[in-house]
């Protein structure tokens, strides 16, 4: 890897320049770990994770609202709904024969 590319895939990546000014890193590291593994190794994502995090989250979210099928969730309700009174079916609503609760004193006299 020459260092023509390496500047190429930091000028993709401007987030490389943070971990070095805060001295997490250091360019020779850097070029380094590219020479090495290439700009689609996993050895970067502790390097350019956190602006594909905030990009990519933000872009899953829309796209998991696109593909939401309306009519999917609403057969889902429809049935849920039909579970729900078969089961209130099975269940009797009313207690029968249920005494209501009486507390027992809590002091009694006891003769010997």
């Amino acid at each position: 890897m020459s260092k023509v590319e390496f500047k190429e895939f930091v000028k993709k990546h401007p987030e490389l320049v943070s971990f070095v000014e805060k001295g997490e890193t250091n360019w020779q590291r850097l070029y380094e770990l590219y020479d090495l593994y290439g700009d689609s190794n996993s050895v970067w994502n502790k390097y350019l994770k956190k602006e594909e995090t905030s990009d990519n989250s933000f872009k899953d979210i829309i796209q998991f609202i696109k593909g939401i099928d309306l009519n999917t969730i609403q057969k889902g309700l429809v049935s849920l709904d039909k579970a729900i009174d078969a089961f209130k079916e099975i269940i009797p609503s009313s207690k029968v024969n249920m005494k209501p609760y009486e507390p027992s004193p809590n002091y009694r006299y006891f003769e010997d």
